[in-house]
């Protein structure tokens, strides 16, 4: 069973069994016409029954061998009438979609004025049925020949289904489509704008090569105009949950309107909430680009090599100049984030060959970096590493967990077109030449314990990017080939059982890395430091005595500290206690805080040198 029609009353049947027996036409498959009379649930072990509205159904069927859709379905016998009693119509639709392998349901909405929230919200048709449903709007009189077909789209997550159907009943019977979508300022740039989302729509539908389609972009305002267009067509499709289905109803006389809702059930975020379920599914024309993409930045090219080595270059720069903006500027330079994405497809994929022509990229280039910053090093005169290379050397569990993210991340933003600028942020955040360059610094430093913690931050870096970009591409609907040879599954399932293992291995010195950090703490300074505009009036009142000095002014770094501000000052002789409480009252007044507790220290020099 493909396409199941449920028909409740004689006035239905015209409505539902046309349009069924046209889409069953266009993809080349059956239906099933189940005919539904209210009645008592019937006994155990009881199955179809017969009723009247069967009898109607199959008495259509007869009499209307004109339209060819029918005719086919009773020469083909790819018509089948079920007839049933049972309380509710909608469950027992509901319950045979789960039951069989049902492509679409069609249906005629109960409000065919299509009022508030007859279009989603009180359709249990449409938030239920685990498949794609069509419900029919606008009375029996506007069942026609689905000819020429009206696409109204209006940044609906249901748009693509509409069109897609369009597609395939436009191809069966040599009709045209109309793609639209309304623009409330009819201007020249929200117009292009309009036509662009109207092509992406086509483009993540996968029909970019069809010449059927025809983009249009109507004015909000005009409603006498719209309706017009519309009355041209034969069949008007909206997604599901739109606005503007009732509009189009009162508006319209002709064509018949059909709300579409894909697979599968539309799901609340919340209980009593109406919501979509969040589809993060690659669109066939995004999933060309990724794989397209990803295959060419992973090769091993000249382009590849100059960059990554500009950013060793710059990178360790950064770390010898213990430059943080130097730093991040390098991590934008450089290109290896790419190849581990391919990694990472190859996986999700069951790609050896991607996976090894991405493996030996990475390994040129972490050689090519290791290599450069080494003899960067090497030329570089100098005998302590800074804070910058310590810094990569001493790896924790907390950069497992950034870098697992961070491939996550970058898994998804390279999926979606409009998330490509936060690829930049993915590659700040995930620090992949740095480490590199420290290895190769503390190895011409003679720093061999560093070394070894940058490598293991790199490794640590790599497995989580790769593993967890693989499972970011399989939840969004990459998969392997139902040619994938067994060799190939049995390849991914030992790459990602030796990843995996590995991961656990490194768990043990980077868990020991963490604890070691958190006993140690975090360097922090006693004092912070006062702002300029209380900093500047206490050295106006000491530049009166050129021999007094401040030493140090801060709020202090311990919340346990007795006093809100600190002042150290010096002089080669005693103070009197009015000094300080000048000092004291000019702080509490720039601060503007009457009652707030000063220190004062006065540190006397007892003695001073000077080369004259």
């Amino acid at each position: 069973m493909a396409i199941l029609a449920l028909i409740r009353n004689p006035r239905e049947i015209g409505q539902v069994l046309c349009l069924s027996a046209e889409i069953a036409q266009a993809r080349g498959t059956s239906v099933c016409a189940l005919c539904w009379q209210h009645a008592q649930p019937p006994l155990p072990g009881a199955g179809y029954g017969d009723n009247s509205l069967g009898k109607a159904v199959r008495a259509y069927l007869q009499e209307h061998q004109e339209v060819p859709a029918l005719a086919r379905l009773v020469k083909q016998g790819k018509g089948e009438v079920r007839e049933l009693s049972s309380p509710d119509a909608t469950e027992s639709a509901l319950d045979l979609a789960r039951q069989e392998e049902v492509q679409l349901v069609v249906a005629v909405g109960d409000d065919q004025a299509a009022g508030k929230g007859a279009s989603y919200s009180t359709n249990n048709l449409l938030k239920k049925a685990p498949c794609s449903t069509l419900i029919l709007f606008g009375g029996p009189g506007r069942a026609g020949h689905a000819r020429n077909i009206f696409v109204f789209a209006g940044e609906n997550p249901h748009d693509g289904a509409c069109l897609f159907l369009a597609q395939q009943l436009a191809e069966a019977n040599n009709g045209k489509i109309t793609l639209a979508r309304t623009e409330a300022e009819y201007e020249d740039v929200n117009v292009e704008v309009g036509r662009q989302d109207l092509n992406q729509l086509i483009r993540d539908t996968g029909l970019e090569d069809s010449e059927r389609i025809e983009c249009q972009i109507l004015r909000e305002k005009d409603r006498a105009g719209n309706a017009r267009k519309m009355n041209a067509h034969d069949l008007v499709l909206v997604g599901a949950n739109s606005p503007v289905v009732s509009t189009i109803v009162k508006s319209t006389e002709h064509p018949a309107i059909a709300v579409i809702k894909r697979a599968p059930a539309l799901k609340p975020w919340r209980p009593g909430t109406i919501g979509e379920e969040w589809n993060p599914f690659l669109s066939p024309a995004d999933y060309v680009d990724l794989l397209g993409g990803l295959r060419r930045g992973s090769l091993l090219s000249l382009d590849f090599l100059i960059m990554l080595g500009l950013a060793a270059v710059v990178a360790s720069m950064g770390l010898l100049q213990d430059s943080p903006a130097v730093v991040i500027g390098s991590m934008l330079l450089a290109p290896l984030m790419t190849p581990m994405l391919g990694c990472a497809m190859a996986l999700a994929q069951a790609n050896p060959k991607l996976g090894n022509t991405s493996l030996a990229t990475i390994g040129s280039g972490t050689l090519l970096t290791v290599i450069t910053s080494f003899a960067i090093g090497f030329l570089t005169p100098g005998v302590e590493l800074t804070p910058e290379i310590y810094a990569r050397g001493a790896p924790n569990v907390l950069d497992l967990v950034i870098a697992a993210a961070s491939g996550a991340a970058a898994a998804y933003a390279l999926a979606r077109p409009n998330l490509v600028g936060s690829i930049a942020g993915v590659a700040i955040a995930t620090a992949l030449v740095p480490p590199l360059c420290s290895i190769g610094i503390s190895v011409a430093y003679f720093q061999v314990g560093n070394a070894g913690g940058a490598a293991l931050l790199f490794l640590t870096n790599f497995i989580a990017i790769v593993l967890f970009a693989a499972l970011t591409f399989r939840w969004m609907g990459v998969r392997t080939s139902r040619r994938t040879r067994f060799r190939q599954r049995r390849w991914v399932a030992a790459t990602v059982a030796v990843m995996a293992l590995v991961a656990i291995v490194l768990l043990g010195p980077l868990k020991v890395s963490l604890v070691k950090d958190l006993l140690q703490g975090k360097p922090k300074p006693n004092l912070y430091p006062l702002s300029r505009t209380v900093i500047e009036p206490l050295k106006d009142y000491v530049e009166d005595n050129p021999d007094i000095e401040i030493l140090t002014a801060g709020r202090p770094a311990s919340r346990h500290h007795r006093s809100d501000v600190v002042l150290v000052i010096g002089a080669p002789f005693e103070l009197d206690r009015k000094y300080a409480q000048d000092l004291i009252e000019i702080v509490r007044r720039e601060m503007r805080d009457p009652d707030l507790k000063v220190e004062v220290h006065c540190l006397r020099e007892l003695w001073q040198e000077s080369s004259d």
